[in-house]
């Protein structure tokens, strides 16, 4: 799961709660930069923000580099490449399931994993992980 996608998670489980109050309890955060955080498909560069969420929710650094290093690009790049060449995709969700399957389908929000038991529609911000998530072999 993307950086983006765990902070929005994150922020749904604190109600009323908005980007804006959280850059205002960070000191030196840009007007907006929590907002864009949320908001990015690519990993984001600024340590000194991702440091500053993990403390104001209170979770390890480690947590917020790990799901930096899967962002829903990386995740995209994996999941044309499954369905481009047929090859069976494995991806992990939230809560700790294992599916496999051939893609057959995917947009910006989910992803169409033939199974065994049939055709499962996965959520993309779903999945946290899949494997060689932090190899980026297209950059290579």
């Amino acid at each position: 799961m993307s950086l983006s996608d765990h902070l929005r998670y994150l922020r749904a489980m604190r109600p009323g709660l908005t980007p804006e109050d959280i850059a205002e309890a960070l000191e030196g955060a840009l007007p907006g930069a929590v907002s864009q955080a949320e908001k990015r498909y690519r990993p984001v560069a600024d340590e000194a923000l991702i440091a500053g969420l993990a403390r104001f929710y209170g979770r390890p650094l480690a947590e917020f580099q790990w799901h930096n290093a899967r962002a829903r690009k990386y995740l995209t790049f994996y999941v044309q490449r499954a369905l481009e060449s047929q090859a069976p995709a494995m991806l992990t969700l939230r809560g700790g399931q294992t599916l496999s399957g051939r893609v057959v389908w995917w947009d910006l929000g989910a992803i169409g994993l033939q199974t065994e038991e049939g055709l499962l529609v996965v959520q993309r911000h779903a999945v946290i992980d899949w494997p060689d998530a932090e190899e980026h072999w297209w950059e290579k």
